[in-house]
């Protein structure tokens, strides 16, 4: 187990440097535009939730006006959807201007879109069986949130985006990792019902079958293949 725990570990660290190197060469290289870096961060901005996607676009209106605001809730399907790429105004707009003045829960919530989209992710498939799966899951888990928690937004995102390294960034940073390390244990706790269940079907399938089950988490998901003995 130590030495899973181990090579798990050094895959993240390889993974996150990987992660780290892919964006900054993306920024540079020459068939990536700077409008296309643009629409691309845009994207990532409004696939906020629909609250605080309705709140980025009332202070859109409270500080460009209506007719601006309405273009833009008109257009940001097509934004998303990639039929409309984004001016430089558009984007100057949302990510350089607006952050100066969003209240510190959209912050939040724009810093949480951005984590989600460019930190690096881990993906495991792990076996487990019905009677250990928690010693077996457990360390994992935990192991996930841990470089979570010390998950960095890549290098050359922030200093396209100053308003990231603000004080108030910080703190916004570490109430969501708070928030994401929650999120994950609940969802581990839940698995015990879910192994309650597991393990009843597989009784019935007489011990010939498995069931695949994928634990989302905030920076990763791990596929299990759940058997019994």
């Amino acid at each position: 187990m130590e030495y899973f725990l181990l090579a798990i570990l050094v895959a993240g660290f390889l993974y996150y440097v990987y992660i780290q190197t892919a964006f900054h060469n993306r920024l540079r290289r020459k068939g990536i535009s700077r409008a296309s870096q643009n629409a691309e961060l845009i994207k990532v901005l409004l696939d906020l939730e629909d609250e605080p996607l309705d709140d980025l676009f009332k202070l859109y209106k409270e500080q460009f006006g209506e007719n601006a605001a309405q273009y833009a809730r008109h257009t940001y399907r097509k934004w998303k959807a990639e039929e409309v790429r984004p001016n430089r105004q558009t984007f100057s707009r949302f990510l350089l201007y607006l952050p100066k003045v969003m209240s510190f829960d959209l912050k939040c919530e724009v810093l949480r879109e951005l984590r989600e989209a460019y930190c690096a992710k881990d993906n495991y498939k792990l076996t487990v069986h019905t009677d250990d799966w928690k010693e077996t899951l457990d360390p994992l888990v935990r192991s996930i949130i841990s470089k979570a928690n010390d998950a960095e937004l890549p290098q050359a995102l922030q200093e396209r985006l100053r308003w990231l390294a603000g004080d108030d960034m910080q703190v916004a940073r570490e109430i969501l990792a708070r928030s994401q390390t929650r999120q994950s244990l609940d969802a581990l706790s839940l698995l015990n019902e879910e192994f309650s269940n597991i393990d009843r079907l597989l009784d019935n399938a007489k011990g010939s079958g498995k069931v695949t089950h994928i634990l989302r988490l905030p920076l990763g998901t791990i596929t299990l293949k759940i058997k019994r003995r």
